[in-house]
């Protein structure tokens, strides 16, 4: 109940801090996990203060959701999940990385939250600014995949 109800009041919002986009990622997970049994990890750098970052609202939701879905589902308590949140000079990176089949090889295999997801970030670097938003989803050979986003001149 938690997850909808904080979902619907972050959907009115374009931007909410991270802390807030953090826990309800860590609802999420949490409950998926209940299902799955898979286990995971959420880790914030140090020297980040999320309550004062803004993010867009419920951009990292669906990179969460193919991890859960198309990485870890069938691992059950092998599967893992690490959501890692730091800094590089003045970019904000969050990646979601998990430890299943990796991202299908064949063209167009993507799933639809990735589309609407790139999407959006299309949309959101065409504000004025010097903001810009990249997604990057990679295959890490051996050990799953990777779903990176940046925020570029985002802590200045």
């Amino acid at each position: 109940g938690s997850l909808v109800r904080s979902s619907l009041a972050d959907v009115e919002r374009n931007f909410i801090p991270l802390s807030r986009e953090i826990s309800a990622l860590d609802t999420y997970l949490s409950l998926e996990k209940l299902r799955f049994g898979f286990r995971y990890a959420i880790e914030t750098g140090e020297g980040l203060a999320p309550d004062n970052i803004e993010v867009p609202s419920l951009l990292l939701q669906p990179l969460a959701e193919n991890a859960v879905k198309h990485g870890v589902s069938g691992l059950l308590e092998k599967g893992l999940i690490r959501v890692v949140v730091g800094a590089n000079g003045g970019d904000l990176y969050i990646r979601v990385i998990d430890n299943g089949a990796g991202f299908a090889a064949t063209p167009g295999a993507e799933g639809y939250g990735l589309k609407l997801t790139a999407d959006r970030i299309k949309l959101l670097n065409e504000m004025p600014g010097e903001r810009r938003i990249v997604l990057h989803c990679s295959n890490l050979p051996g050990e799953g995949a990777q779903a990176e986003i940046l925020f570029q001149n985002w802590l200045l």
